[in-house]
């Protein structure tokens, strides 16, 4: 039976849908499109058919970001209420003053499927079991999310009592499920049209937008239109869809927004591998372990492209680079910093800004600045087992299963022999010593019997040109420009002749056997390490190759099929492309075990 109060028992019932645009795995989502509208309106638009609800109010921080939360919903007729950025308790205390509310409906501004229905089966347990917070009983299960109806007086007691708890200030009601015995807590029974596991139906990340927007596709729905119900069924007819964002973990209720800064060097004489490896690694701490991510990038514009295309705020230092890292610390207190760098940035330098950040990682760092950092992740090169680490505090982590590649890994599939086998030319995203049309000029002289496939870089002088210039030099050759990354040419191609570097990591972990020229003298170090496991054969130092050596040493690898099934079977096993999860891992069980170390001293 739904509760119905009584005129003069009447109930002031409020929504308070909590906002902000500093989220720091998606920053700006409260606003972005879902369906063709933001998301709060979806969120307010559904809340309207409460029963229940008098009023709808939107909470959100005084910080000057959230002016376009206040400009979006003056324009949309709902009332804003303002308060401390770092103190979601009191905005709460202060919308339930200044609405005059009985009772509070906590909604969270990243759940698009809100259904009114279920917020007043909720509310009328509350009130009919004259209960201060609502859970559902046990055993019951719902796909629901992201709405949490509590008593004023519960509110008042929150902020009495537990003030100063960080759940409570970041969390509100959160602290009321860590602590059932703090309130009368009521329980509602099972809600049965959506009594059943949903999985991941609010927006966290970009993968969580690209879910819902395709589930809006599929069900053919303007905005506003789909019910959760819907969704629900249509998940059952069709899982796939649940691939999106499956992989998107779940922040804990106890944990505070973590944020790390990736100080990285790209674009112009860097290229763009490291870059690109950090958003691999930035993807893994964002999506599996709910860590925020903004990144600081040294050299070119062009190479910020990649962190913004995954979703991620990314800024070019300019000036001095070190200063600009420093006052970005200061602006955004992280609480990881991460350096995959080779100019910008002394050790000097970072030891004065070690005071300012809890947890410093250094990836693949050979200088001096790796002495200052916490952690830090290593390949299984003969450069990184030579470093000395005496008078240091920071964890070396060595191995191949430390590799960071910069796409996900998708093996080559392994395929009888073809008449015709594909090459695949990848010399890095700017090819500073011009090695493209080296390696075009040296194959030239083969017989074209086989397909060349040339990676044409952004950064690369005068693209067109060169493109032009290839295809014009063999019948067999083909140039690849404008992609994003080779995912879909690694799974597709026999043989490839690369530049080491990232792009060699990746090969590896792909299965395609691999050709290497080398940039510097460390480089060729490191591909020695490649051919003596197999997985390559390194030419040396490109200045050094001559183009008959090129084209001899590939002509032996397109006449060897049997040579190239075992070199993709070394790769396989040696590199798992697993390097970017595992050190998002890594980083996180750090950052822990650093607070709770900072913690025993505290009470010790």
């Amino acid at each position: 039976m739904m509760f119905s109060p009584e005129p003069s028992d009447h109930l002031r019932i409020v929504a308070v849908i909590q906002a902000r645009m500093g989220s720091t795995r998606l920053p700006g989502k409260v606003l972005r499109p879902v369906a063709g509208k933001p998301l709060l309106w979806h969120i307010v638009h559904r809340l309207k058919r409460s029963q229940f609800v008098e009023q709808i109010a939107i909470t959100t921080s005084t910080h000057p970001r959230d002016d376009a939360i206040v400009d979006w919903a003056r324009e949309n007729d709902v009332v804003v209420i303002r308060g401390p950025e770092d103190d979601v308790l009191a905005r709460f205390a202060r919308s339930a003053e200044m609405l005059d509310a009985d009772v509070i409906v906590r909604v969270s501004a990243d759940a698009p499927f809100i259904d009114a229905g279920f917020v007043d089966h909720l509310v009328t347990a509350l009130l009919e079991q004259d209960g201060d917070y609502v859970l559902l009983e046990d055993g019951a299960v719902t796909a629901h999310e992201g709405v949490d109806p509590f008593t004023r007086r519960a509110l008042d007691k929150l902020m009495m009592d537990a003030h100063d708890d960080p759940v409570a200030r970041e969390h509100v009601t959160g602290y009321f499920k860590l602590h059932p015995e703090f309130v009368r807590i009521a329980r509602a029974g099972c809600y049965p049209s959506l009594a059943r596991q949903g999985g991941r139906l609010t927006i966290d990340t970009p993968d969580d937008l690209a879910f819902v927007e395709a589930v809006h596709e599929r069900m053919e729905a303007s905005a506003g239109e789909a019910s959760l119900a819907d969704l629900l069924a249509l998940l059952e007819r069709e899982p796939s869809l649940r691939r999106h964002n499956a992989h998107v973990k779940q922040k804990p209720i106890a944990s505070r927004d973590r944020l790390a800064l990736i100080r990285c060097d790209g674009g112009g004489k860097f290229g763009y591998g490291h870059v690109k490896r950090m958003v691999a690694l930035a993807r893994a701490m964002r999506d599996r372990e709910g860590i925020g991510v903004m990144f600081f990038v040294n050299g070119s514009g062009d190479a910020l492209e990649p962190a913004r295309a995954a979703g991620f705020e990314a800024r070019l230092l300019t000036g001095s680079p070190a200063s600009m890292l420093k006052s970005a610390i200061e602006s955004h207190t992280p609480d990881i910093l991460i350096c995959d760098l080779r100019e910008g940035l002394s050790r000097p330098e970072l030891e004065a800004l070690r005071p300012l950040v809890p947890l410093v990682a250094v990836i693949d760092d050979a200088s001096s600045l790796r002495l200052a950092a916490d952690v830090g992740y290593y390949p299984q090169v003969p450069q990184a087992e030579r470093l000395d680490w005496s008078d240091s505090r920071c964890v070396a982590h060595t191995g191949w299963q430390w590799s960071l590649l910069g796409l996900p890994r998708i093996a080559a599939p392994l395929r009888n022999p073809l008449p015709r086998p594909t090459l695949l030319v990848a010399m890095g995203g700017s090819d500073p010593l011009g090695l493209t049309l080296t390696a075009a000029r040296a194959l030239s002289r083969l017989d074209p019997v086989f397909r060349a496939r040339f990676v044409i870089g952004p950064g690369m002088t005068d693209g067109v040109r060169l493109a032009k210039t290839i295809v014009g030099l063999a019948p067999n050759f083909e140039t690849i420009e404008g992609a994003s990354d080779l995912a879909t040419e690694y799974a597709s191609c026999d043989l490839a002749l690369a530049s080491f570097g990232v792009t060699a990591y990746e090969l590896a972990a792909c299965g395609v056997p691999a050709l290497y020229l080398c940039l510097t003298e460390d480089h060729a170090e490191s591909a020695s390490a490649f051919e003596s496991a197999g997985m390559g054969v390194s030419l040396g130092l490109a200045e050094r190759a001559l183009p008959r050596d090129i084209a001899r040493a590939v002509w032996a690898l397109l006449s060897s099929p049997a040579r190239r099934r075992e070199m993709r079977a070394a790769g396989l096993m040696t590199i798992d492309g697993e390097g970017a999860s595992r050190i998002a891992d890594s980083i996180a069980q750090a950052l822990n075990e650093k607070r709770a170390d900072c913690a025993r001293r505290a009470t010790g």
